[in-house]
């Protein structure tokens, strides 16, 4: 028998990414779905880099670009489908995000909520509703109820009771 350093030994087979296949050619992979990171958005599509190479390839009607242009932002891959010619078909979710479950209600336990919008926002149930419009803030509801423990301010420069 051979000393282990004399044994004869197969080569280790290299590990990492799969090659990424030509689409254009490969009929055999039509349907198959990889992952791809987005590089940056153009006139003509998405441009993309699956595996090393780079594509501009276009978005499926079902995918909403904003949540394209959030992975663009945040680093998260998307899929596309290998298809003649092969399209962005999804965004994979790396984080947490608010759900409507069943019932229609939204539950979350968060540390802080932000809500930034540009010309407005409303808040209604059947019989109240809370408006923001540009530096306007309107209540309306049979009752209006502010409480507080210690001290209630009310700083303005006028009041109108009607």
């Amino acid at each position: 028998m051979k000393p282990a350093r004399q044994r004869s030994r197969r080569p280790a087979a290299k590990r990492g990414a799969p090659p990424v296949p030509d689409t254009q050619a490969s009929s055999e992979l039509d349907g198959a779905i990889r992952l791809a990171t987005v590089l940056a958005e153009e006139s003509s599509g998405w441009r993309v880099r699956l595996g090393t190479k780079e594509q501009v390839l276009s978005l499926d009607a079902s995918v909403d670009p904003g949540l394209v242009r959030e992975a663009l932002e945040s680093g998260a891959r998307v899929l596309v489908e290998l298809s003649a010619p092969p399209m962005v078909v999804g965004v994979v979710q790396t984080s947490r995000a608010l759900r409507v479950n069943r019932q229609g209600r939204v539950e979350a336990q968060v540390e802080k909520f932000d809500l930034y919008s540009r010309e407005g926002a409303t808040m209604k149930t059947s019989g109240a509703f809370m408006q923001v419009k540009g530096s306007e803030v309107e209540l309306y509801g049979t009752r209006i109820l502010t409480r507080a423990r210690e001290v209630a301010k009310i700083l303005a420069r006028m009041i109108n009771l009607n």
